[in-house]
């Protein structure tokens, strides 16, 4: 495989190299650039049983499995690769949309980035920035409105490379009785295991998975603070939230970093954060363009939140902290940051088998190349004592 066609860079790989075999990384690589075999949804144990709602699709022709070991975990299997139909009409997506469309997701107008010889109802062919086709469908609406309006679907997709089903607009869906949500994270949340009445606070909560989930499992008693700053994505969370039917979850744009502001000093019972990172654990990926530099600049960006963490958890109290990368800095090496803070990570048991992090860090680690799922790691800390060193 020549430099050229590598889809993590040679920065990345040098770094990367400094803690894994170089035919790790090449597993690695090859793993990313596929979905895993398996999508999962999550039950909503408030107002549904999983028995039932498989049953129910089932019965619908979804072929849906329970996880034997994470209870409100489903799943469907992922089909492909298929061929994709290449027709004259073209339409070009954004990367981020394109990775979606790639497992069969519609293509929606905000996505959108031009629109090649075709108009309304006519069959297309949807392709990256580059050129690469994801999915073919039928274009929903016009040129013109998709520019015009930017929402709603512009491509139902009709076929793509991979295939994994989507409940989005079913009525499981809009009912509330089910959220796409990847298994790490759900086991992330399970690890914690808020109790009702907690106070709990996520940091960079949208879309709101982690903060619902946390919600659910506290039997919508206490309250759970669901933090982003941007406008836009707190509307997602709030939207999720009443889509659920969940009342203790109460959204503030705003800044974690700072967010001391707004909140007091050990006034939480458990912090959730998944701050922004590097995403090398993010599948499938059709590009990758983070390298060395990114690690250690998100690696410190995200010590300002752990700071702030530890602020307003209140002695005892509980961070669950989560990344959907790969890399020391940005996991490991801020767990032995955080323990300066006073935090002391606990030995978690993960519902399956997992690898355990480098550098003899307590937590787990969801592996793409060992375990068929997204790369996320997990550490579960406990603040013991506040220490005055930020």
């Amino acid at each position: 495989m020549s430099a050229q066609e590598r889809l993590i860079r040679e920065g990345m790989r040098r770094y990367l190299s400094r803690f894994y075999d170089p035919a790790y990384i090449d597993a690695l690589e090859e793993a990313l650039r596929r979905p895993g075999s398996r999508y999962f949804f999550r039950v909503n144990l408030l107002k549904a049983d999983p028995v039932e709602v498989v049953s129910r699709l089932r019965e619908e022709g979804y072929e849906v499995h329970m996880h034997p070991a994470v209870r409100e975990a489903i799943y469907a299997r992922v089909t492909g690769p298929n061929s994709v139909h290449l027709y004259r009409g073209r339409v070009v997506v954004d990367w981020n949309t394109a990775e979606s469309v790639y497992v069969g997701a519609n293509v929606y107008a905000p996505g959108v980035q031009r629109v090649i010889g075709a108009e309304k109802g006519d069959f297309v062919t949807v392709v990256t920035p580059s050129g690469q086709p994801v999915a073919s469908g039928v274009l929903e609406i016009s040129p013109d409105e998709i520019f015009r309006e930017r929402r709603g679907i512009a491509v139902r997709v009709l076929n793509s490379v991979f295939k994994a089903p989507s409940l989005r607009e079913h009525p499981l869906h809009k009912e509330g009785l089910v959220y796409h949500q990847s298994l790490p994270s759900m086991v992330a949340v399970r690890l914690l295991n808020p109790e009702p009445g907690w106070r709990v606070l996520d940091m960079c909560a949208s879309p709101g998975g982690k903060a619902t989930h946390a919600a659910i499992l506290m039997e919508d008693k206490g309250e759970v603070i669901a933090v982003d700053r941007s406008a836009r994505k707190v509307r997602v969370i709030d939207e999720n939230a009443a889509r659920m039917g969940l009342k203790s979850v109460k959204t503030i744009q705003y800044d974690s970093r700072y967010i001391t502001d707004v909140l007091d000093t050990g006034s939480v019972d458990a912090v959730i954060l998944d701050p922004p990172c590097t995403t090398l654990g993010v599948r499938p990926k059709l590009r990758y363009t983070r390298d060395s530099a990114d690690v250690h600049r998100l690696a410190e960006y995200q010590r300002q939140f752990i700071t702030e963490a530890a602020k307003v958890l209140r002695k005892g109290g509980l961070l669950l902290y989560t990344t959907c990368t790969l890399t020391p800095h940005e996991n490991e090496m801020n767990v032995l940051f955080s323990m300066k803070l006073g935090f002391r990570p606990l030995r978690i048991n993960p519902p399956l088998l997992l690898r355990k992090p480098l550098l003899g860090i307590e937590g787990t680690v969801f592996d793409p190349v060992y375990n068929d799922t997204p790369g996320f790691f997990i550490s579960l800390m406990r603040l013991e004592e506040r220490q005055q060193c930020y």
